[in-house]
């Protein structure tokens, strides 16, 4: 078994408002969250990808980003988000010095009717 250590962190939020959403007038919905200030290093693409059942996948040699509008949905309980914020802290809190190109795969992610597989993965950007 892998031994793990945990670390308590003290967090920061901030609101649009009041920390609610609000309906005024109604069917206008007021409040949220603000947008993350990310840095210019911060930014995504969306590749073509091969698969092949023996020597894994990977991206499509020389191929462009997607080229287009797509729209992804993300959805969950409270815990849910507790639990995927907090995976991200550790990874923002990881100390990856010891490798500069430091990227987590999540290749099986597959879309609630079965029919999309998404490959995400998260590279974090040295400062």
């Amino acid at each position: 078994m892998v031994k793990t250590t945990t670390r308590k962190l003290t967090i920061e939020i901030a609101f649009i408002g009041d920390g609610r959403i609000v309906e005024k007038p109604k069917g206008t919905f007021l409040g949220g969250v603000s947008e993350p200030p990310l840095s210019s290093k911060f930014g995504f693409n969306v590749l073509p990808e091969w698969e092949d059942s023996e020597s894994g996948s990977g991206p499509i040699s020389g191929a462009s980003s997607y080229e287009g509008t797509m729209q992804v949905n993300l959805w969950g309980t409270a815990g849910d988000y507790r639990e995927l914020a907090r995976h991200l802290l550790a990874i923002a809190e990881l100390d990856s010095s010891a490798d500069p190109n430091f990227h987590q795969h999540y290749d099986e992610l597959r879309s609630d009717d079965g029919h999309t597989r998404l490959h995400l993965i998260l590279r974090k950007v040295a400062e």
